[in-house]
């Protein structure tokens, strides 16, 4: 049976899209690969943020003494001591990134991050706002712009998810050949093995890439992140228990509180954080981990206490669907900080990937677009010179 050929234009189209969409992902980028290279080191540093601090720091992140661990409350009084003037709103146990405690106070604008001796309550010091680790964190995160440079990350995510999504559509190779397309032969020459390392490279990783622009939305855009995930799965809404009236009695002292909360939680668990009421309504909570120090990423058992009375609160509901799933794992996710020092450097070497598909595609642009076209006037000039002698 005879077949009429496609006309041309609708013959060529598949080339055609492939081409556009190979614009794209080189545009975007050319354009944005600076950017991208800076917030992706940043964030690839930041995985190690505590132990920058400890480094730059040694004398707040140092026990100077020796003992049983201090009770929770009297890091609090410490502080209270310390900043009598202030509002003291917590403090952590040591985790074991961190051997001394931490905790907070403040004053109108003013926050306070406040290091502490786990066995004498001692104040060690007061982390810096301008220190270098927080000026890396606002880069990474705000672009040391505040509001504005977090929203120009928002759209650099969008910008990094294309990329993602135009990469995968560029190397989507034929059957035949897909295993050549994600390794490298380095006994080829340069310019090859340049383009092998930005294919593989991207086949590799385009998941933890794409997850970590999927999840910097949230960051920026939080309501509309939580809005999305709720039309995929609804979330559960966790209301935190009120405390009641204030009454004429004299409220429980901070040790009271937090010795009543460990009647109320597992006999073999710690008290690993306590977040005090923000205002004359809110609870007094005490969070417990099941080993000390507080492993990083732990799950943690809440406890919340009326703080006038002390009476056991009820706890909020738990999280139960595949929407809460999705969102107590956002920010794990993107900082790596839900498991030991072995994941945290595989997040490390994985963030540094998005610099390294910035630099081999770069170099391939200015190898096969750039440098002919400097050349062409050259090679003009040459040719009309040839022709007039």
């Amino acid at each position: 049976m005879y077949c009429r050929r496609p006309p041309e234009k609708f013959h060529n189209f598949p080339v055609l899209a492939r081409r556009a969409i190979f614009q794209i992902h080189v545009w975007i980028g050319v354009v944005t690969g600076l950017y991208i290279f800076l917030v992706c080191t940043t964030g690839a540093a930041l995985v190690f943020r505590i132990d920058m601090q400890r480094a730059l720091h040694p004398d707040l992140f140092t026990p100077t003494t020796s003992g049983p661990t201090a009770h929770p409350a009297e890091i609090l009084e410490s502080v209270q001591r310390a900043f009598p003037g202030e509002r003291v709103s917590g403090a952590d146990a040591p985790t074991t990134g961190r051997p001394t405690y931490l905790a907070y106070s403040s004053s109108g604008n003013r926050f306070r991050t406040l290091l502490l001796d786990p066995a004498s309550a001692r104040l060690l010091g007061e982390l810096n706002d301008t220190s270098f680790v927080r000026t890396l964190q606002d880069l990474h995160f705000d672009l040391l712009t505040g509001r504005t440079g977090r929203r120009v990350n928002g759209v650099g995510a969008l910008l990094l998810l294309t990329m993602c999504l135009t990469g995968l559509v560029i190397w989507w190779p034929d059957r035949s050949n897909w295993w050549r397309r994600i390794r490298v032969e380095f006994s080829r020459p340069w310019r090859r093995v340049i383009w092998e390392l930005h294919g593989a490279a991207g086949f590799w990783t385009v998941l933890f890439i794409a997850m970590w622009a999927l999840t910097g939305l949230y960051f920026t855009f939080p309501a509309v992140f939580r809005s999305a995930i709720n039309r995929i799965s609804p979330l559960t809404i966790a209301r935190t228990p009120q405390s009641g009236p204030r009454g004429d009695a004299a409220p429980p002292t901070w040790r009271e509180l937090i010795d009543r909360a460990r009647q109320h939680a597992p006999a073999d668990h710690f008290v690993a954080r306590v977040v005090t009421p923000s205002n004359d309504t809110a609870a007094f909570l005490v969070m417990f981990a099941d080993e000390r120090p507080t492993p990083l990423g732990a799950d943690l058992t809440s406890v919340y206490l009326d703080q006038y009375t002390g009476a056991l609160l009820a706890t909020p509901a738990a999280a139960s669907t595949l929407g809460d799933a999705i969102m107590a794992w956002v920010v794990p996710l993107h900082v790596g900080n839900f498991r030991g020092t072995a994941l945290r450097v595989v997040w490390m070497l994985l963030g540094l990937t998005p610099p390294l598909l910035f630099v081999t595609g770069f170099t391939m642009w200015w190898i096969r677009v750039v440098r002919p076209r400097s050349r062409a006037p050259q090679r003009a000039g040459a040719i009309s010179a040839s022709r007039d002698e």
